[in-house]
């Protein structure tokens, strides 16, 4: 496979195809949200529904903000010794899926998505990309 590098930054560009699946191979990610005109990002526990990635939560800024500014999310990993790692960002617009839309309900609660922190959460929300990009810095030694 033929890597591209980033002529600026020096870093491997991830095709859309690998980012997806780095996407599926994880469950914990990070949501960026703008609340206020100030970013606030949240840990959450996701899982995918094709490119959209889904996760439930309570009321709060996630739900109340979210779908009304714009959002990012990210996965990474790193080697900290030898200084290398991959990064995936996916930006795009957040919903809550709700029974008006059965049918996307129906899937995604099926879907294996457990949060982590206590308490109830039952909204379940999707983030419908529109950009999907990763980048992973090698190791030149």
């Amino acid at each position: 496979m033929k890597r591209t590098i980033d002529a600026r930054t020096g870093l491997e560009v991830i095709d859309p195809d690998e980012c997806r699946r780095l996407l599926g191979g994880d469950v914990v990610g990070r949501l960026a949200i703008v609340d206020g005109g100030s970013p606030a990002i949240f840990p959450v526990n996701y899982a995918l529904d094709g490119e959209a990635i889904v996760f439930r939560t309570a009321p709060g800024t996630k739900l109340s903000a979210g779908p009304r500014s714009p959002v990012a999310f990210e996965i990474d990993d790193f080697d900290r010794d030898r200084r290398t790692g991959w990064s995936v960002v996916v930006v795009g617009r957040l919903e809550e899926v709700t029974d008006t839309d059965s049918r996307t309900l129906d899937r995604v609660t099926r879907l294996p998505v457990e949060p982590w922190s206590g308490g109830d959460k039952p909204h379940w929300m999707r983030l419908v990309p529109t950009r999907i990009s990763g980048r992973r810095i090698v190791d030149t030694s």
